[in-house]
């Protein structure tokens, strides 16, 4: 299907070591680099939510169109989109303007990403991948 990547074993764990590494960066700068922090909370429920698309659909979103990605992840794990529009609707703030994310902010993607990164790590440890 046009904007989705096809994903196999390589692909879906080369995105969790990812949404990892994301989360575990955005974490340690904390309060500290809130913006670099929330710029790496986007980062880490995107690929955290190509996990979970790559584990229940066997492809996720690759075009860029975060509505699009966000409309795959409803397929995947209904709910868990809403965590991936908390982070996508901060995400300019965070990246793209001259104000800083407040503490609430920044506490509130740490949350989506959190739930998206655990969600990614349950659905693939339950071994439900798509054969490949």
């Amino acid at each position: 299907m046009a904007g989705q990547r096809d994903c196999d074993a390589v692909v879906t764990a080369g995105r969790m070591s990812k949404a990892n590494e994301f989360f575990a960066a955005a974490d340690h700068l904390g309060e500290e680099m809130p913006n670099a922090a929330g710029d790496l909370y986007v980062d880490a429920g995107i690929a955290a939510s190509d996990v979970i698309c790559c584990v229940r659909l066997g492809a996720y979103s690759n075009t860029g169109n975060h509505n699009e990605a966000v409309a795959l992840l409803k397929r995947a794990d209904s709910g868990s989109e809403r965590h991936l529009n908390t982070l996508l609707n901060l995400k300019n703030k965070a990246a793209y303007t001259h104000q800083d994310l407040t503490s609430a902010e920044l506490k509130k993607m740490n949350r989506a990403a959190e739930h998206l990164v655990e969600s990614a790590r349950r659905v693939l440890a339950s071994g439900s991948a798509q054969a490949e």
